[in-house]
């Protein structure tokens, strides 16, 4: 079966967290940008503009130069308020401001005072190490190493430009661009470090924003279904009230009837509460190692008394295999994640639609080495999905149970996609159910 291409909700959120931190970033370094260019404009004017050193020549290069950043920082800082940069944009923005620092120093090695020394003999250049430095509020490992090649790149043919212009005034050598280059490479480096670190605190923080926007959206839902619940339990007080005060009356058994389907009702939402919070339970849990084949018998043995008529099979190289006890996978919940998992899929086939179940279950494991995961599939002989409960290869909800409330497949699906893994299911041309599940290995 093909991978499922549509994105899992704690990636969506945390993704969207960590653009929305990228961006912010972005804003803030077109504003340095816009400062940085105006504080260079300014002094450039305060030593004469077109009057000073290099004359016309030096302010046709520092005059475009400076208005053109400063117009295009404002653009950027604007787009990236309103969430606009994605990676490419980030790369980009990195390498505009090696170029404008690099360029804004090209009037110094081109134009200068009698008393030159050289452009490294200068505090200019470093700009080219703070530049190096900022790249790590991109929150892009890309941008950082680019941004900090075309630092290296840009300086090393700006250096050599003056070295060739000003021979005999450059008085640096090769020892002091040595320096120079492992000052800037060091900058990019530990901006790489910092970017790594901060892009994985902000996609945590962007997962547990996710699982904190579920439990709230839950808590809401059973907040609704609490009013349900009173309704039918002051509907089943009323009934045994009835059944108490006159139980021979002649319409006693009615009351009887309606407090037993009061009482299914109720017990159905119950049931239903449960699930939901122990789905959720287990989805705000990390995900762990857990023996797969060890874990996989327990929960079968455990639905084989609660389904003594179903003949299960085990089979696979992962079940068959004297080595199977050492197949691991990492899952959301861990041994309970697991064990939720298995269980709810035997139980599913097992109990069919309600009217007619499975006869065999046939449960088989395959490690799949090449992609780093395992494939757990549950194949049964029963009357399959109905029309309505899948949506392609993926659950949607719904039960055509008279006791089921639909959210088992849900959750079960929800668990699996938290853990990195996917559910697919479907009816299978020669009759039956079959779900497939894929788990990412332990290494």
């Amino acid at each position: 079966m093909p991978e499922s291409p549509r994105p899992l909700a704690f990636e969506q959120m945390a993704q969207r967290v960590l653009l929305n931190a990228s961006n912010e970033g972005e804003a803030l370094v077109s504003g340095v940008r816009i400062v940085f260019c105006g504080l260079i404009l300014t002094r450039f004017l305060v030593l004469g503009g077109v009057h000073a050193e290099g004359g016309a020549a030096a302010a046709w290069l520092q005059l475009p130069l400076l208005l053109g950043s400063i117009a295009v920082s404002a653009a950027a800082r604007w787009a990236a308020r309103r969430r606009r940069f994605g990676a490419g944009l980030l790369v980009t923005s990195t390498v505009l401001d090696a170029v404008v620092a690099h360029v804004s120093l090209l009037s110094t090695v081109l134009w200068h005072g009698p008393h030159y020394t050289g452009l490294l003999r200068m505090p200019d250049p470093a700009a080219a190490i703070a530049v190096a430095f900022i790249t790590a509020l991109r929150l892009s490992p890309a941008a950082a190493w680019i941004g900090t090649a075309a630092n290296l790149l840009l300086m090393a043919g700006l250096t050599s430009l003056d070295l060739h212009v000003n021979a005999g005034k450059a008085t640096y050598g090769m020892k002091e661009l040595m320096l120079l280059f492992i000052f800037i490479g060091s900058a990019g480096v530990l901006a790489s470090v910092l970017c790594g670190i901060a892009r994985r605190l902000v996609l945590e923080a962007g997962t547990a924003s996710a699982h904190i926007e579920r439990a709230r959206t839950n808590l809401r839902a059973l907040l609704r279904e609490h009013h349900d619940v009173r309704t039918l339990l002051s509907a089943a007080r009323l009934r045994a009230d009835l059944l108490h005060r006159d139980p021979l009356d002649a319409s006693a058994p009615g009351h009887a009837s309606a407090l037993v389907q009061d009482l299914g009702d109720l017990s159905g939402f119950i049931e239903s509460v449960k699930t939901r919070a122990l789905g959720e339970l287990t989805l705000i849990e990390d995900a762990t190692a857990v023996n797969m084949g060890a874990t996989l018998r327990q929960a079968v043995e455990v639905v084989q008394v609660r389904f003594p008529q179903v003949r299960f099979e085990l089979g696979g190289a992962a079940l068959t295999r004297a080595s199977a006890n050492d197949l691991s996978v990492r899952i959301v919940g861990g041994a309970r994640g697991l064990t939720h998992v298995v269980t709810n899929l035997c139980v599913n086939a097992c109990e069919g639609d309600g009217q007619q179940g499975a006869r065999t279950v046939r449960i088989r494991v395959e490690p799949e080495p090449a992609r780093h995961r395992v494939l757990l599939s549950v194949r049964d002989d029963g009357p399959g999905f109905r029309p309505g409960l899948l949506e392609g290869h993926r659950p949607r909800g719904g039960t055509t149970k008279a006791e089921g409330t639909g959210l088992g497949m849900l959750l079960v699906s929800g668990l699996v996609e938290a853990s990195g893994g996917a559910l697919h299911a479907w009816n299978p041309p020669e009759g039956g159910a079959q779900v497939e599940v894929t788990l990412p290995t332990s290494a």
